[in-house]
């Protein structure tokens, strides 16, 4: 059994993830650290409220210690100050990675993003776990998770003596969850086709994503792991389950109109364009090879995913 370290342990994956580890005998401690009370209490747990980004973690780590991190402390939703949130996502992370090494952990677990990928025009029809990642640079969560993929190779190099894993959830649904994607969906009057393009996309829900963590800590895996929902599903039947409207719009207009309402604060706009490119291409993740090293598979189709966050938010999927 091992002291598990766990960073963001009230978001909706680390909620999911400690109802796992209190089910689990390899998990004999939790060190719970986040600046939000947890959602989940289990014995199992020492909560500490603590900014991932707070050098005192590595004493925290040592005193107690810990064999496997998990890291999940990231800031999802776009924000108007990109420096603070670039602060939290990467200097946070390289935080955590020299605690990790400081308290000589065995297994590093660390929550990346299918959007470590981009979304660009020439994207493979699939992308897998051993394709590199691309920086896509307009969209600032994506360009963090990409510099953290770079920092985490890095990380490895000089810690051979550490099993590092990375997992890369596609967009994420549940009950714990409520983003900007799930309210782009509901909010909006229409779904918009920037330059009349439709593309699949992909959803998981929170269990499944947790229970490829939980997997993975038990397993001492690593390696690229992919979080993905079974299936695909494209846009247009979003748009008919959720019983609205499809809109072409011309990226010429699309883009700039975006940030400049953005920068404005105007209701219904919750990121800036960047985010366009990941309605317009597709950036669909294979989870193949995840399934044949854990063992493991989906419960739940993108399509059901789609349906729960639509029942979820009181709209009946037609």
């Amino acid at each position: 059994m091992s002291v598990v370290a766990v960073t963001g342990c009230s978001g909706y994956i680390g909620t999911c993830l400690l109802r796992f580890m209190d089910e689990s005998d390899k998990v004999s401690k939790i060190i719970g650290v986040d600046l939000n009370p947890c959602r989940f209490s289990t014995s199992k747990m020492d909560f500490h409220r603590m900014d991932v980004r707070d050098p005192s973690m590595t004493n925290l780590f040592t005193l107690n210690d810990v064999e496997t991190v998990v890291h999940l402390a990231f800031i999802v939703n776009p924000m108007h100050d990109d420096d603070l949130m670039h602060d939290i996502d990467v200097n946070g992370t390289r935080n955590v990675l020299a605690a990790a090494a400081a308290c000589v952990a065995r297994h590093l677990v660390v929550a990346s993003s299918t959007t470590a990928f981009g979304a660009f025009s020439d994207n493979p029809d699939w992308l897998s776990e051993k394709d590199h990642p691309r920086r896509h640079t307009s969209y600032t969560y994506a360009s963090d998770k990409y510099e953290n993929e770079m920092t985490i190779r890095i990380f490895k190099e000089e810690n051979p003596q550490v099993k590092v894993a990375v997992v890369r959830p596609c967009i994420v649904y549940g009950p714990n969850v409520d983003n900007y994607i799930s309210r782009f969906i509901i909010r909006l009057p229409f779904l918009p086709a920037i330059g009349g393009e439709k593309p699949d996309m992909q959803f998981v829900h929170e269990d499944d994503v947790a229970e490829v963590f939980m997997r993975i800590v038990e397993k001492e895996a690593e390696g690229y792991f992919h979080a993905c929902g079974e299936g695909i599903i494209n846009t247009e039947e979003i748009a008919r389950m959720a019983g609205k409207p499809i809109i072409s719009l011309p990226e010429w207009l699309v883009y700039p109109a975006m940030d400049l309402l953005w920068k404005l604060h105007a209701p219904l706009i919750e990121g800036p364009s960047g985010l366009v490119d990941f309605i317009r291409y597709r950036w669909i993740a294979s989870d193949e090879l995840t399934r044949e090293a854990l063992g493991l598979s989906p419960r739940m189709h993108s399509r059901d995913v789609v349906r729960l966050m639509l029942e979820t938010h009181g709209i009946t999927p037609k």
